[in-house]
């Protein structure tokens, strides 16, 4: 063999022995580096997080800017985990579902449940709290006199009042007409016995019987008789209504569950889980931008209900407990609360990984404790 021949292919082996040296030597630099070096490696990356503005406690913006809430300390959990840095964006629900949809926000996080309309259109993460759409009253408590004046004054009072003074202007004539031929009390002056059949009618229905009137014929004993008999039916209707009307009047109107919602004045806000369920039952619901809203509806009388989430409602109630409304128990629908996300989201496994390493933090349950205080014990 020539000398430089072999001097040649002595010097391939040796580049081939180093370059394989030098790559085993990478490979087990990168094995040796530690998990969190690898995975910022990997992961390390800027995304847009859209938030839903002004829904406390699971997200808000502070007066100094920053954003706080449930579910934004879920996220701030899982992005440490998958060393994600987070650029927040404030929206409302129908601006959120469209900028995570577009592709604007790479994820969307708040008071945002799951529903089958959203699924249409986006993908959620593994939920991080369970809560559900409730129904909230007014509630106001007056004095007797003023509760006895509202009942009074009520429309449904007038008219039953009004009701019976007809019924008995024609019980009182009929007296008079089978009276008035053979019963000195009917005669006379045609005002005179027709003032004296509306006595009888009255002292009659009302069991007083004072005796200075009297049917004498048998028709008008007959009259009589059917009389009183309708007259107790009568007296229990009219008490039965006037105490409804004082309960009513003291403790607003009488809302016991989803069944009463068909015939109430409902309000919900727009674009939330609540205004699907009741668009899902065709039940009719005046919408409006936001929660405060909606309570304003309650309190001026131009709302019976207000169905909304029900954590939102509580947290809402906490801060002003001097509202006159209350929160009905009981729940009329589950709601998951999870992070949106684009149906191919690549990040979509090992988010719900991270939540689920979040769900077991100690931190997670104060933070929960934090923000939805002995709510936090009842899911």
């Amino acid at each position: 063999m020539d000398p430089r021949s072999f001097s040649c292919a002595r010097w391939n082996v040796r580049r081939w022995v180093i370059g394989l040296v030098a790559l085993g030597a990478l490979l087990t630099a990168a094995t040796l580096r530690p998990p969190a070096a690898r995975a910022a490696t990997e992961l390390h990356q800027d995304v847009t997080v859209a938030v839903l503005s002004d829904s406390p406690p699971f997200s808000y913006q502070s007066p100094n800017g920053t954003w706080e809430g449930l579910a934004v300390e879920m996220w701030n959990l899982v992005a440490d985990n998958l060393h994600l840095d987070t650029h927040f964006e404030g929206m409302n629900r129908e601006a959120l579902t469209a900028a995570v949809a577009a592709g604007r926000a790479r994820f969307g996080i708040g008071a945002f449940a799951i529903t089958t309309d959203r699924l249409k259109h986006l993908d959620f993460s593994a939920p991080f709290e369970v809560t559900g759409v409730a129904i909230a009253v007014p509630y106001v408590s007056r004095s007797i006199g003023g509760t006895l004046l509202d009942a009074l004054l009520s429309t449904t009072f007038l008219n039953l009042v009004l009701g019976l003074a007809a019924l008995l202007a024609v019980v009182g004539t009929v007296f008079w007409m089978v009276e008035r031929h053979r019963n000195p009390d009917f005669a006379g002056r045609r005002v005179h016995g027709w003032g004296s059949g509306i006595w009888l009618s009255i002292v009659t229905m009302t069991t007083v019987g004072y005796g200075d009137k009297a049917p004498r014929t048998l028709s008008g004993r007959v009259v009589a008789a059917l009389w009183m008999f309708i007259s107790i039916a009568l007296i229990s209707i009219f008490t039965g209504t006037v105490t409804t009307l004082l309960t009513v009047a003291r403790v607003g109107t009488r809302i016991e569950g989803a069944e009463d919602l068909d015939r109430v004045r409902v309000v919900c806000v727009a674009e939330s889980a609540a205004a699907q369920l009741l668009a899902d039952r065709h039940i009719h619901c005046q919408q409006v931008p936001d929660l405060a809203q909606g309570f304003a509806a309650l309190r001026n009388g131009r709302a019976d209900a207000l169905v909304h989430d029900r954590a939102l409602i509580g947290w809402a109630l906490k801060q002003e407990p001097d509202l006159p409304i209350k929160l009905l128990p009981g729940t009329l629908r589950p709601e998951y609360y999870a992070f949106a996300m684009a149906p191919n989201e690549p990040l979509r496994r090992r988010i719900n990984e991270a939540i689920a390493h979040a769900l077991d933090d100690v931190r997670w349950s104060q933070f929960r404790f934090a923000y939805l205080g002995n709510q936090a014990e009842r899911h």
